[in-house]
């Protein structure tokens, strides 16, 4: 038994541009037109599912331009700070080369001052060992470069005025230099012990008290004697009862004699410095024996010199 095909129903449609024309002819499937329907349907929910497919991907492509642009904000600020700790680096480096230079400043500073051999007494050394100042530094070992910019910041701020103190300091220093040379507080002899003090005492000549107008040291023949302090000798040779005397003036203040000399190695109008000889001992003019008599003037008026020539006897038995 043969089974008969199945027919789906055909539409046919006819086309004529007019009468006496040709006629065309065409046939339209039933199910095909069906299928042409369903798919003009669905073709709008296939656009919009293009579309919101679209709009995501072009989310998606904002966010990624979004990210870029903070990854290379991100970059520009790493960059930024990247330059200003190289310029960081760089005022460091400049600061440490300030503090250099300000260091050999004070080390020519402490050079001038050791030069300048200050013979100071026990009591003004025991002041400045006393002495505090400057700056303080932390305890704290611990260093970070903001620790030591900051140091460094306060130390070039504080080391011209700790230049400006210590030049003060080697001026002050200097001028008491100065006034010390000039002042005669050395023992006037290489040897000797004193034998006669200044004031009243009894004359060795007519037993009777007489003011004694300095004092006495006694030591072998030619003992050197050295010129008290820096000054210019205004006496050299014979004077009445003195004997062979040396006489010197010490800027406008002081003046030293030095008599009974037995000979002297000195003209008027010499300058001479603090220690240098000046002659030898001896016993000329009214003398009972080898011996100095030194004298000091102060301002015109005689003084003891005892208290000059141990001025400094505390630093040397210390």
């Amino acid at each position: 038994m043969k089974k008969r095909n199945k027919k789906y129903p055909k539409w046919n449609i006819i086309l004529s541009s007019g009468p006496g024309e040709a006629v065309r002819r065409f046939q339209l499937s039933k199910s095909l037109f069906v299928q042409s329907l369903v798919i003009i349907g669905l073709l709008p929910l296939v656009i919009t599912g293009l579309m919101f497919q679209m709009n995501h991907l072009a989310n998606e492509k904002e966010v990624l331009y979004a990210t870029i642009e903070e990854k290379d904000s991100t970059i520009k600020q790493k960059d930024n700070e990247i330059a200003g700790a190289k310029e960081e680096y760089s005022r460091l480096q400049e600061d440490v080369l300030d503090v250099q230079l300000t260091i050999e400043e004070f080390k020519a500073f402490e050079s001038q001052l050791n030069e300048l051999e200050l013979e100071i007494p026990s009591e003004v050394e025991d002041v400045i060992t006393g002495s505090s100042g400057g700056m303080e530094f932390p305890e704290s070992t611990e260093d970070t470069g903001s620790n030591v910019t900051s140091t460094l910041v306060d130390m070039k701020s504080e080391l011209p005025k700790l230049i400006n103190s210590f030049e003060q300091t080697v001026e002050r220093i200097a001028e008491y230099e100065e006034k010390l040379r000039t002042t005669p507080t050395i023992f006037p002899a290489a040897e000797g012990r004193i034998t006669s003090r200044f004031g009243n005492r009894r004359d060795p000549f007519t037993a009777w008290t007489r003011f004694h107008s300095g004092i006495d040291i006694a030591a072998p023949l030619n003992t050197p004697i050295y010129a008290g302090a820096d000054g210019t000798v205004i006496h050299a040779g014979s004077n009445g009862g003195y004997g062979l005397t040396v006489m010197i003036k010490h800027s406008g203040t002081y003046e030293t004699l030095y008599a009974h000399l037995n000979h002297i190695d000195v003209e008027v109008g010499d300058k001479v410095t603090k220690g240098d000889q000046i002659g030898g001992m001896g016993t000329t003019g009214r003398s009972t024996g080898v011996h100095l008599h030194y004298e000091i003037k102060r301002n015109g008026e005689l003084i003891d010199p005892y208290t000059y020539i141990t001025f400094h006897q505390g630093d040397s038995e210390e």
